[in-house]
């Protein structure tokens, strides 16, 4: 589930607002939320009003492998070098600095690579986030998941809200 920064921004300065509206993607123009024991949905747009409603107050729910497929294929076009089918083994710092990994790749054979740039996406079970010291630390006050899946035979909410999000909380 996107945001409208995140598809008129920084999807915009990539070059993927394109791909995105061809994806297919439920068009989002805000959220509902349903708290605790009270069953009535509150719902907002992205809109402050709908004489402001404009594309750039509307998102999209993405499938996340559609999407992450648009923004891989982007990174390779504009020139990055994508390693798929590797492993990171370890982080490689000249003067304190990670300037390179060392990776398996899909043979199991080892391989070093150096980069100006090292990009971690490798989510919330990074080995180099680790790996440099990095820490996470979780709020106090939010101690919660957050659970997401894919339906079929879901109802959708009304007109014009039909591509929302609906975000419930329960009690434990």
């Amino acid at each position: 589930s996107l945001l409208p920064a995140t598809v008129h921004g920084i999807c915009s300065l990539l070059g993927v607002t394109e791909e995105l509206e061809q994806a297919g993607f439920v068009v989002k123009r805000g959220g509902a939320f349903r708290w605790g024991r009270n069953p009535e949905p509150w719902t907002f747009s992205f809109s402050v009003s709908s004489k402001f409603a404009t594309e750039g107050s509307t998102a999209y729910q993405v499938e996340r492998s559609k999407f992450d497929q648009i923004l891989l294929e982007n990174a390779r076009r504009k020139g990055v070098d994508v390693r798929e089918q590797a492993s990171v083994v370890d982080v490689l710092e000249d003067g304190g600095r990670v300037t390179g990994v060392l990776y398996a790749d899909e043979d199991g054979v080892r391989r070093e690579i150096r980069a100006r740039y090292v990009v971690d996406a490798s989510g919330n079970k990074s080995r180099i986030h680790g790996r440099v010291g990095g820490k996470r630390h979780y709020s106090e006050f939010f101690r919660n998941i957050a659970l997401f899946g894919y339906f079929t035979g879901g109802k959708r909410l009304p007109a014009p809200n039909e591509g929302n999000i609906l975000a419930a909380a329960f009690e434990s």
